[in-house]
């Protein structure tokens, strides 16, 4: 018998997300202890991983990525290191839920269930960002610059799960907040490397992202290292052909894209630059975020 924390975003997938929730925890319940906390604020998901999870064997976010990175967030602040933690666990429910592209997480509560009797769980890496003295994890990438802009308007006004279609409608309003972006320089410090300049930066500790995108092929969550790309300030009609590329193939490919790996970094600008953890706009640079490798063990369901 396990002890299984499930922590559900009740209005996630058009509020279906607590209805989700119930179909795991009845899947399980015959062999397992299961409770069930629904959130009813931002930040409450990690405040109860916090200060309940390291009661439980597993705990399981029911949600989209957002809830999941609360829930990262709240067993990092439980302390120790992956083995004194409970074990992280994922029922998608969201918009855009990239952390399924990601890891291949299973959308069907009773598929979920069946596959936990002898789920395989590894220590995944974590980055950490320090913003204003507070830290905060992400388990799929950070994005300063132009990809926070896009995840700002994505953010805005979302109504269920988004999907292409959903992408398609909010095109225009991306195009115009890029168009009004000023794009500041941003200083990029990176382990002992020189500095340089970018107009947007990605720290991705995943190769795919929301809507089917690829940021970079053969990036590894498991291998103790983030993969860093820089993207050099570019016309709106070049922007265009980068989302192209990000979506067909990945954005390492477009032209003036970097890539290098690092397990810290410092990024500042002296413009407003705003950046996303796992897609949730956070604030505006600086910022320094360091690895945590393998600082969670993840359930792959």
């Amino acid at each position: 018998m396990a002890s299984y924390l499930l922590i559900v975003n009740p209005a996630s997938g058009r509020g279906r997300g607590l209805a989700r929730a119930e179909a795991l925890r009845s899947a399980l319940a015959s062999s397992n202890s299961v409770e069930v906390v629904t959130t009813h604020r931002r930040g409450f998901a990690a405040d109860v991983a916090s200060e309940r999870g390291a009661s439980f064997e597993r705990v399981i976010a029911v949600g989209g990525d957002g809830t999941l990175n609360e829930v990262l967030s709240g067993l990092i602040q439980t302390g120790g290191g992956a083995n004194e933690r409970p074990a992280l666990g994922f029922l998608p429910s969201g918009t855009a839920n990239a952390a399924v592209l990601a890891f291949g997480f299973s959308a069907s509560p009773a598929e979920v269930a069946r596959s936990l009797a002898e789920v395989e769980i590894r220590a995944v890496d974590v980055g950490i960002v320090t913003h204003e003295g507070v830290e905060r994890p992400f388990l799929l990438w950070f994005g300063a610059g132009y990809d926070a802009v896009v995840m700002d308007v994505l953010n805005s006004k979302r109504t269920g799960l988004m999907g292409i279609a959903g992408l398609a409608r909010k095109t225009p309003s991306i195009l115009g907040a890029i168009h009004r972006y000023p794009a500041p320089d941003i200083d990029v410090r990176l382990d002992a490397c020189e500095p340089a300049n970018a107009a947007s930066v990605i720290v991705a500790n995943v190769g795919a992202v929301a809507f089917g995108g690829t940021v970079a092929e053969g990036v590894d969550p498991f291998d103790g290292r983030l993969d860093v790309l820089t993207v050099p300030r570019s016309t709106n009609l070049r922007l265009v052909a980068l989302s192209g590329r990000l979506m067909m193939s990945s954005l390492e490919k477009a032209q003036g894209v970097t890539r290098t790996t690092a397990t810290r970094a410092r990024l500042a600008s002296s413009g407003g630059v705003p950046f996303q953890l796992d897609g949730e706009p956070v604030g505006t640079l600086p910022a320094e975020i360091r690895l945590e490798a393998g600082a969670v063990r993840l359930m792959l369901t």
